[in-house]
């Protein structure tokens, strides 16, 4: 992996090549008055955007959530191979579509920021089941309360915030997706809670399915990843990682799962092939999954 300072800092506006500190968008913009709009963040790994395709159908959904046009997929595209030209590092990829019809595409070092190992719990009211409104999991340009989460919980002496329903189930990451280890069984918050569809969960749990782990998502409350095996948190642009803490309860870090799954995700993203898996002992991805809306067991270490 490349030292950050060596990734050129790129931006396209609408098409138009500008240096990132000196890129610009309108002052009146939908996207910066009212942050009407929606994004997308890729990881580039050696040069390579991850699941490119799927992060440009998950903007195009987002931006239907809200009554947005979809994007314009060949511009983009055209964008992205203009700010991705000669570029072997790793790097943060970023595609903007505001309700101003204003596209960007920006490259910079992925971010430098600190690792989520310590997690402070928050109440996340604007996280809502997919069956109450259509605007929710969009990812928005509105990510004012996410920040805000993630301050209040370095206030509290985490690193980052873990977020909780109205409800009391544990959803997500201000920027990352979460999951456990729980018995040898891979368990995500699910989906129906109205959580960003996470690419990153996605390639996680295809990588479980791969190695035969089964995947079962549902609805938790904090005490299900407290006294998990393995709590483990992922991005775009992050690796995954072992989280150490839930509000001040000490977790067991990384585990065998967990370090298998990450160094599959690494080498994956970097398009290399999996250590120590046989085409045949592998399992078709999501034969080993299942998603149970309905609420899971939530009080005792078993759930």
């Amino acid at each position: 992996m490349s030292e950050p300072q060596d990734v050129p800092r790129r931006a396209r506006v609408d098409g138009v090549d500008q240096p990132l500190d000196q890129a610009t968008v309108a002052l009146l913009d939908e996207g910066f008055t009212r942050g009407d709009g929606a994004f997308e963040t890729v990881g580039v790994w050696d040069g390579r955007p991850f699941r490119l395709d799927d992060h440009i159908d998950r903007l195009g959904a987002s931006l239907a959530a809200m009554r947005l046009p979809p994007p314009d997929r060949d511009a983009l595209l055209a964008d992205v191979e203009a700010v991705l030209d000669g570029i072997t590092q790793d790097a943060a990829l970023k595609l903007f579509a505001t309700a101003s019809d204003t596209r960007a595409v920006t490259l910079e070092a992925p971010p430098r920021r600190v690792l989520p190992r310590r997690l402070v719990t928050q109440p996340a009211p604007w996280v809502r089941p997919l069956d109450t409104w259509g605007y929710a999991g969009a990812k928005s340009l509105s990510y004012g309360p996410n920040m805000a989460a993630t301050r209040a919980a370095q206030a509290a002496g985490g690193d980052d915030a873990l977020l909780i329903t109205l409800e009391g189930w544990v959803a997500e990451g201000p920027t990352f997706q979460v999951c456990w280890v729980a018995d040898g069984v891979l368990h995500p918050p699910s989906r129906g809670l109205g959580i960003v569809d996470s690419i990153s969960r996605r390639s996680v749990e295809a990588l479980a399915a791969e190695r035969s782990i089964p995947v079962v998502a549902g609805r938790w409350n904090v005490q299900a990843p407290q006294y998990a095996d393995e709590v483990l948190v992922s991005s775009a642009v992050r690796p995954l990682l072992a989280v150490i803490e839930i509000d001040g309860v000490d977790l067991p870090g990384a585990g065998p799962i967990g370090s298998q799954l990450a160094d599959d995700l690494d080498r994956w993203r970097r398009g290399l092939e999996r250590r120590d898996l046989q085409p045949g002992d592998a399992a078709a991805p999501g034969a080993q999954r299942a998603d149970a809306d309905e609420p899971a067991t939530t009080d005792t270490p078993e759930g």
